[in-house]
C-alpha cells in the first residue's frame, strides 16, 4: 500500500466521523422542529404528496387562475409569466379560461388528443404545461400537446415542460421530431415563484399558509429543505483543501452505494419476505417482482420509471389468450390509479418515489421495506376479498 492510501483512508475516516456528528446534531434540531409543530404539513398528512393531478396540478393551476380563491387576481399569474421569461400581457387576464386544469382535447392519436396537465389561455394566447412528477413520459405527448397549441393558438403559445429537477422529456414524449418547448423545474422556478407567490399573499392569510406549505413540501421533495447552516458546515467539510480529494474518491463510489444500500435494505428484505411466505420472486436492473406459485404470468411488480410504483402486471409475458382481457380488468381498493392495459387491476407511485440519497434515512430505517411490505399484504388481501382468479 502507498503513502497516499493510506493518507487517503486516514482522511475519509475524519471526514465521514465530522459528517457524522454534523448529521446527528441536524437530526437533533429537526426532531426538535417536529415536536414544536414546525414540521406539521397538511398535504404529508393527507397522503397527496406525490398526487401529480390531485395535488400539484390541482394547486398550481388554481394559482395560476386570475378568478381563483386566492383572491389576488392576477398577481400569481403575472410572477408566473415572469419567471418563465414571458411578458406579464402575454394573456389577458379579463379573458383567462376557467378551464385550466386536465383540460380534454380529443381522442388520443399519434398527432393529436389526450388531456393537457394544466392550460392558461385567453382564446389568442396560451401557456400549456406538462406537469410531471414521477409518471412516466407518454408516446407523442408533448408532440400532441405542441400540435394542440399551433393549432388553436396561432397568435402564439408557450408548451412548458415541468419536472422536479428540470428533466428533458423523452425522445418518445417528443414523438422524434423538433419543435419549441420549455423545461421548468419544481426545484427552481417553482420553489421561487411560490416565494413570490407567498410575498404577493401577505394580507391573505389562508392564501399565503397554503402556499407556504405547499413551498415546503416541493422543497421536501426536491431535497432543497435542509437547514443552511447545516449546508454550510458540510460545505466546509467536504471543501477544505485537504478533503477534496479524498471526497471526490466517494463520489466515484455513489451510484455503487446506494445500490447497495437499496440491495441490503430493501431488496433481501423483500426476498425473505417472499420466502416466509411460501411466495416466488424475482428482480431485473428496474424491476422486482413477488407472485404466488400458481400465478403463472402476473405478479405484484414494484418497478421504477422515474419514481417507484407497484401494481399487477406480468413477470412472464404471457401469450394472447393468457393475457388479462380489459372485459376482466378490475379496478382494486388498494391501488389509487386505474386499470391499464399493462397494468390490468390499477397500480399506483409510493409515497416517498426517490430511493436515492436524499431519503438514506428512511431506507435504512427501514420505512421503505415495510411500506412496500404493507402494500403488498393489501393488495393480496384485496385480491382474495375480491376472489380474482391472477392468471
Amino acid at each position: 500500500m502507498t503513502d497516499n492510501y493510506y493518507n487517503i483512508n486516514e482522511t475519509l475516516t475524519e471526514i465521514l466521523y465530522k459528517i457524522s456528528q454534523t448529521h446527528n446534531a441536524e437530526t437533533d434540531r429537526i426532531n426538535k422542529r417536529r415536536v414544536q409543530g414546525e414540521l406539521f404539513n397538511v398535504f404529508d398528512i393527507v397522503g397527496l404528496k406525490a398526487e401529480e393531478v390531485r395535488l400539484h396540478s390541482a394547486l398550481l393551476a388554481e394559482l395560476l387562475y386570475p378568478k381563483g380563491h386566492h383572491g389576488v387576481s392576477s398577481l400569481f399569474l403575472k410572477a408566473f409569466l415572469r419567471i418563465i421569461d414571458e411578458d406579464e400581457e402575454f394573456i389577458n387576464c379579463h379573458h383567462c379560461s376557467a378551464n385550466i386544469k386536465e383540460r380534454y382535447i380529443g381522442v388520443k392519436t399519434k398527432t393529436e388528443g389526450g388531456r393537457i396537465d394544466i392550460i392558461i389561455e385567453d382564446g389568442n394566447h396560451a401557456i400549456i404545461i406538462e406537469n410531471k412528477i414521477y409518471a412516466p413520459d407518454q408516446d407523442n405527448q408533448l408532440f400532441r400537446y405542441y400540435n394542440y397549441g399551433r393549432t388553436k393558438f396561432p397568435n402564439g403559445f408557450k408548451l412548458i415542460y415541468l419536472t422536479l429537477h428540470g428533466s428533458d422529456p423523452s425522445c418518445g414524449s417528443l414523438g422524434n421530431k423538433k419543435f419549441d418547448y420549455q423545461t421548468i423545474s419544481y426545484d427552481n422556478e417553482i420553489i421561487n415563484w411560490l416565494e413570490q407567490c407567498s410575498e404577493l399573499a401577505k394580507d391573505k392569510d389562508n392564501a399565503r399558509i397554503i402556499i407556504n406549505q405547499y413551498r415546503d413540501l416541493v422543497k421536501k421533495l426536491t431535497a432543497k429543505d435542509m437547514d443552511e447552516k447545516y449546508i454550510a458546515q458540510l460545505k466546509e467539510i467536504t471543501l477544505a483543501p485537504n478533503n477534496v480529494k479524498a471526497v471526490g474518491e466517494i463520489l466515484k463510489m455513489q451510484d455503487v452505494w446506494i445500490s447497495e444500500i437499496q440491495e441490503k435494505y430493501i431488496w433481501q428484505p423483500l426476498r425473505d419476505y417472499a420466502r416466509s411466505n411460501a411466495m416466488k420472486y424475482g428482480k431485473d436492473d428496474n424491476s422486482f417482482w413477488i407472485y404466488k406459485q400458481e400465478w403463472q404470468y402476473y405478479g405484484i411488480i414494484i418497478d421504477y420509471d422515474k419514481g417507484w410504483y407497484i401494481g399487477i402486471s406480468w413477470y412472464n409475458r404471457p401469450n394472447r389468450t393468457s393475457r388479462i382481457h380489459i372485459k376482466h380488468q378490475k379496478e382494486l381498493s388498494s391501488l389509487k390509479e386505474k386499470p391499464m392495459p399493462d397494468w390490468p387491476y390499477g397500480w399506483e407511485y409510493f409515497d416517498i418515489c426517490d430511493w436515492s440519497y436524499s431519503n438514506t434515512d428512511k431506507i435504512v430505517d427501514g420505512y421503505v421495506f415495510e411500506e412496500i411490505k404493507t402494500k403488498i399484504e393489501d393488495l393480496l388481501a384485496d385480491i382474495d376479498s375480491q376472489n380474482l382468479r391472477i392468471p
